[in-house]
Order: structure tokens, then sequence, then C-alpha cells
């Protein structure tokens, strides 16, 4: 095994004792438990790509168009999605989320933060110093990775 392959396995490794530690919290906070996580997941896709088709949220989710159509009937009962026609077609129907949803996703969002902010708070400075740089060049990594995607 190189240096590379060493230092890689040796971040993995962190990064799954870390999540091990913090999964082992009370995670009440972070995940409403009367969503499933497939619903979770299905508003994190929203948010992330804002009103789709349900053909599309299958496709992300790699489920079938009914488990999809029965999961946004459960959410718009909730009130955290809506069904709204698309502005280019008519014909096509897309799920978005409510104001309701982006809160619940926001909420979500930010107490995973709060947690990590937490985790760093009681690092030693030179740790934190590191883990920026190895943070921002891993950024600059996927953002290339994604343009050598879209290119080819």
């Amino acid at each position: 095994m190189d240096q590379r392959d060493e230092l890689i396995e040796r971040v993995l490794t962190a990064h799954e004792q870390a999540a091990r530690v913090l999964l082992s919290e009370d995670l009440s906070e972070l995940f409403d438990a009367t969503l499933t996580m497939q619903q979770i997941k299905l508003m994190v896709v929203l948010h992330r790509d804002g009103p789709t088709s349900g053909h599309e949220l299958a496709d992300d989710l790699a489920v079938s168009t009914p488990t999809v159509s029965g999961m946004v009937d459960r959410l718009v009962e909730r009130g955290m999605l809506e069904r709204r026609s698309d502005d280019r077609d008519r014909r096509v129907r897309l799920v978005a989320l409510t104001t309701t949803g982006e809160q619940l996703v926001a909420s979500v969002h930010e107490a995973g933060w709060r947690i990590g902010r937490e985790v760093m708070d009681r690092m030693a400075l030179t740790d934190l110093r590191a883990l920026a740089q190895g943070l921002s060049a891993m950024a600059r990594a996927a953002h290339l990775r994604a343009a050598e995607s879209a290119d080819g």
C-alpha cells in the first residue's frame, strides 16, 4: 500500500470512528422520528434540486414511481410537500417542498452543523487548521471531479 492509500485509509477510519461516536448520541433533534429515511432523502433531493417530477424523484431514489407517489401523498398530507404544474409543460406535475418542508430540512441541516461546531470547538487549533486545509482541498477535488464528469 502506497502513502496515498495509507492516508486515505486513515481518513476513512477516522471518519468511521467519529461517526460511530456521534451516532451513539441522541439525534432526535436531527430527525423527525415520524419520517422514514426514504421520506427524508426525498425531501433532501427536493431541497437540493427544487421542484422535481415524480419520475425524476424515482430515478434519484432508485425506487418505483408508485413508491414515490405514496411517499409524496403522505408528505403532502403532513404539509411538507405540494404538487404543482410545470410552467414549461402543464401536463407535467412537479413535487416541491412547502415552507414547512423547507423549514424542516433547514432545521436538520442547522442541528447537524451545531453538533459539528461543538466537536470542532474541542479541537486543538493546529488540528482545526489542518482540517480546514484538508476539507478545502477535498471541496476543490470534488468540484474538479464534477467538472470532469460533466465534460465526459
